[in-house]
């Protein structure tokens, strides 16, 4: 925050928890993001929180926005069924989104990426093949650890 914006966050503990919350709270820092950057000010749900239009005129920057929103919201897990007494085991890339504009620009960039999403239960978009996640992995990327050795377990 100090190099980007030159401001000074707040940092805060929150008792019982194993977090911290960094804490800028400026006008300009606001009125910058929303007239640079195109991020909306108020409820994002109610005015179709999707991804910006500077961002979506460049596969790379959609690349780079998908990746963001996955290591941030997004999860790995493995989805676990049975079949006459056999139990079967399968990793999913999954992003889950309240904003339905948000979920199809994520779903079309994915398409366009060739990943072969899915969208499950009206609010996830996830890649569910074994090949479509390692491409994944290799086209798009990501720096959250916790994924990365999920991915690689």
């Amino acid at each position: 925050m100090k190099k980007l914006f030159f401001v000074e966050p707040a940092i805060y503990y929150p008792p019982a928890a194993l977090v911290m919350n960094i804490v800028v709270s400026r006008v300009k820092l606001v009125k910058f993001c929303n007239k640079k950057l195109g991020l909306r000010i108020g409820n994002k749900l109610k005015q179709g929180l999707d991804i910006p239009l500077w961002i979506r005129k460049g596969i790379e920057f959609e690349k780079r926005c998908v990746r963001g929103l996955m290591d941030t919201d997004g999860c790995i897990f493995n989805k676990v069924h049975k079949m006459k007494n056999k139990q079967y085991s399968y990793k999913r890339l999954s992003l889950v989104s309240a904003s339905p504009m948000l979920r199809k620009s994520i779903f079309d960039i994915l398409e366009k990426l060739r990943l072969s999403p899915k969208i499950r239960g009206n609010r996830s978009v996830q890649i569910e093949n074994k090949e479509k996640i390692a491409e994944y992995f290799k086209v798009v990327g990501s720096s959250n650890p916790k994924h990365l050795n999920r991915y690689h377990k």
